[in-house]
């Protein structure tokens, strides 16, 4: 059995670098890049880099590239994939290193999937349709953790969101998710961990810190941070241990950059 089950999107991610986000007008395109994205691959393939097994359940296209779903083929990811006619999803995203703005075309993600019976010791509940995740959080056995992401203000409700923390055993958000949802209703702090990128992270009302990295793109970081986190319970690590692995090993991954292969000391790095 999987120790951590991923819900979330599978993307094609058409990334271009750019020098800034413009303010108006336009900005020139340095470079067009396209990958293996979304929140529940990245989640997935880090996480098992590190050593987890994990199950990923998604929505994609019958025509989602195979040279691309290839990179989900690794001994530690069993794959739970639900197929339409429909392309997608597909995620363009404008990369300024330190911030990015991403356009999402959701695709077979539109619509909720099957239901199935998660019993891993975790499920993270990513970026996907919220009436599939509601579907999902009601039937889980695991530990549910809630991380609704960039997709909070556009794609969820009120109503839908509240429900879904109620039902929640964990939630993670950054700093502007937290903003937004503390607008809503009341958030426990001791059941929530909100990532402040170079600050660190706060859980139970204590900050944590990490190491500042000025060099390379902070794209896909925060998927590495929930990897890392889960491979540190993995390991045994108590709540705010997993969290400070979480934070170095993000550090590394950002001073290296994605294509590096994760080598991590976890006896001596945490």
């Amino acid at each position: 059995m999987s120790f951590l089950t991923v819900v979330g999107h599978i993307n094609v991610d058409i990334i271009f670098d750019i020098k800034q986000i413009p303010s108006f007008g336009s900005e020139e395109i340095r470079g067009i890049e396209k990958r293996l994205g979304g929140t529940g691959a990245n989640i997935a393939r880090f996480a098992a880099e590190l050593g987890t097994p994990v199950n990923l359940i998604s929505r994609i296209s019958k025509n989602f590239p195979e040279e691309l779903l290839h990179l989900l083929n690794k001994e530690n990811i069993s794959l739970t994939l639900e197929k339409s006619n429909e392309e997608g999803p597909i995620c363009y995203i404008a990369d300024a290193k330190d911030t990015q703005i991403a356009y999402m075309y959701q695709g077979p993600m539109k619509y909720p999937g099957d239901d199935y019976e998660i019993e891993s010791e975790y499920c993270h509940f990513a970026t996907s349709n919220p009436d599939w995740i509601l579907k999902l959080l009601r039937s889980t056995r695991s530990i549910k953790v809630l991380d609704p992401g960039q997709e909070i203000k556009y794609r969820w409700n009120q109503n839908k969101l509240i429900e879904a923390l109620r039902m929640a055993d964990l939630v993670i958000l950054n700093e502007p998710e937290f903003n937004y949802l503390s607008s809503l209703t009341r958030i426990d702090g001791n059941k929530t961990i909100v990532t402040l990128g170079e600050r660190g992270a706060i859980f139970s009302n204590e900050l944590i810190p990490t190491e500042i990295v000025k060099k390379g793109s902070s794209l896909g970081a925060g998927d590495m941070f929930r990897a890392a986190f889960y491979s540190s319970l993995y390991r045994g690590k108590e709540m705010k241990k997993a969290i400070s692995c979480a934070n170095r090993i993000t550090s590394f991954y950002m001073k290296n950059g994605m294509n590096t292969g994760i080598k991590f000391d976890w006896d001596n790095g945490c």
